[in-house]
């Protein structure tokens, strides 16, 4: 049987074409989006860097997979908390593109809609690939800002069935109040999946520990683009990014009122604010022996009183 890249498994039938094949549970669909998305991720690299064309039959096929099989949000939990083997920019891409799939969820796409979102996302920075270390390592210099032409133009030789493609990932970087790049768009110039990928790109890179340094703590990454990001993105995507990322981001660390700490472990974008948490400390100074989760949407004299950087926790 063919797996999501192809290779030959026993039985010999392709994964796509078998309506009875289903993940197991939840950490197999989990680990199955990061190993298949990481070895996409590599194999457009490759192709990037030897002057190839991407291959977008085999790109769009494994997004439709994590689509349909509802993989978006075991994906993304599992890419945050375990999926460090992969380079920075691979990372990247996988980070955006499954952060961009969860908005475009939250603003009620259909599959179709899903699948465009998210190849461009995946393909939204293939221009990197072909930038030296030393611009990457600059970003926001005039250098690093000619990498949307340099993808959009590695794009366009792909079939007319994707002529949208060049544009969108074109406009990433662009910004409702004028003050993105290439061209300084505004508002409705703007297509809407590069807002939503555009959004989803300005956090992956504030919580990043890659070419930009040390990352900030996902809650503070949330403050930020509540408080700077309003102008340079519609409303709409705004309000939807914080209904799917959570006012306490997975990962974070937040402090109870009967003064335990957690880390956070699932959001649920119907309580932004009664996230579940696994419990670390118990207020008083000790350790939780055994791991203890609690969901805090079903508990009704439990709640978050604030953030705790990740450097505070006992």
């Amino acid at each position: 049987m063919k797996g999501l890249r192809g290779e030959v498994t026993p039985g010999g039938m392709d994964i796509f074409d078998n309506e009875e094949v289903e993940p197991k549970k939840t950490r197999d669909g989990a680990q199955l989006v990061y190993r298949e998305l990481s070895s996409l991720a590599d194999k457009v690299e490759a192709w990037v860097q030897s002057g190839e064309l991407i291959d977008i039959s085999a790109v769009t096929p494994v997004l439709r997979f994590i689509i349909e099989k509802g993989l978006i949000d075991d994906g993304y939990d599992y890419l945050t908390f375990e999926g460090d083997g992969a380079g920075v920019l691979p990372s990247h891409a996988m980070m955006v593109t499954l952060l961009s799939l969860k908005m475009g969820v939250g603003m009620g796409y259909d599959d179709e809609r899903l699948a465009e979102l998210g190849t461009a996302a995946f393909l939204h920075d293939v221009g990197k690939y072909k930038m030296p270390e030393d611009v990457l390592n600059k970003e926001g210099t005039p250098s690093d800002q000619r990498h949307p032409q340099i993808s959009a133009d590695i794009l366009s030789g792909l079939d007319d069935n994707y002529g949208w493609l060049p544009t969108v990932v074109l406009q990433v970087h662009e910004r409702a109040d004028g003050s993105g790049y290439p061209f300084g768009l505004k508002q409705e110039e703007i297509h809407e999946y590069a807002f939503i990928i555009g959004l989803a790109d300005l956090y992956a890179d504030m919580i990043s520990n890659g070419r930009g340094g040390q990352g900030i703590e996902p809650h503070a990454a949330i403050r930020e683009i509540l408080d700077q990001a309003q102008q340079e993105f519609p409303t709409t995507v705004v309000k939807n990014f914080v209904n799917q990322v959570s006012f306490f981001p997975l990962g974070s660390y937040v402090k109870l009122n009967d003064r335990s700490i957690g880390r956070v472990v699932s959001t649920n974008p119907d309580y932004p604010l009664r996230p579940t948490v696994e419990m670390l400390n118990d207020g008083i100074g000790g350790t939780v022996g055994n791991t203890r989760v609690v969901d805090l949407s079903q508990q009704v004299l439990l709640y978050i009183t604030g953030s705790v950087d990740e450097t505070e926790n006992p």
